[in-house]
């Protein structure tokens, strides 16, 4: 629905005071901890639909180091031995980083006959989540061939980096937790958790760890539904 969200919410009113669609968002970096991400979509393309390139962001993905699960691929597609369909992708300026933080989901549970096994969306709501909330502006949106109008993410100039922390049959805390350690590391300016959450604030871990990324500037989405 962000052909039309933007105007329903007041983004638009926002844009406007930030130089317009076309630099809102700017400089800003938005974690999403989902399934994952669809790098190729139109969505997350460098240039923009307008033809506007974006600048390099203030941070790379890794350049502060990493949590303690260790060094992670920043970049983390074509693992084609998983899935021979997951093709190579580089990261560009828009979607700057991409992981695969599923490390305790294969532990207990495993991946089905398939499923990628790098940050590629198996699904589709990591990257739905990711482009209603940093999507570029002005994509040509069509289901089925047929034409939807344009759409745009909320804060459509916006850097991406995608954290992969469910994979088919759901997701486990201290994968979040582990991707929440090294959203805070890349310093991004906000977190969107489009999963639910625990019932126990004050001692659940990922909680926990969302009040960390918190104190350190970090604004946080958590929602049960759709961002």
């Amino acid at each position: 629905d962000t052909d039309a969200t933007p105007s329903f919410i007041g983004a638009t009113s926002a844009w406007n005071t930030l130089g317009g669609q076309q630099n809102a968002g700017e400089g800003i970096t938005v974690g999403i901890l989902d399934t994952g991400i669809w790098p190729e979509h139109p969505s997350l393309s460098d240039p923009d639909p307008s033809g506007k390139p974006y600048p390099a962001p203030a941070v790379k993905p890794g350049a502060n180091g990493f949590g303690p699960r260790g060094p992670k691929n920043t970049c983390d597609f074509g693992n084609t031995s998983a899935n021979p369909n997951d093709a190579p992708f580089t990261c560009n300026n828009k979607l700057i980083g991409a992981y695969n933080f599923i490390d305790t989901y294969k532990a207990v549970v495993g991946l089905v006959a398939g499923e990628f096994d790098s940050a590629r969306d198996d699904g589709g709501h990591g990257t739905h989540t990711a482009t209603t909330s940093a999507g570029n502006g002005k994509v040509a949106a069509s289901v089925f061939g047929v034409s939807r109008g344009l759409v745009s993410g909320i804060a459509p100039r916006a850097h991406v980096i995608a954290y992969r922390v469910c994979a088919d049959q759901g997701c486990f805390g201290s994968d979040s937790l582990a991707a929440i350690e090294q959203a805070i590391l890349d310093r991004v300016n906000v977190i969107n958790f489009s999963i639910s959450g625990g019932g126990a604030p004050y001692s659940d871990a990922v909680e926990l760890g969302f009040l960390k990324a918190y104190e350190n500037g970090v604004f946080v989405a958590a929602s049960a539904g759709n961002s």
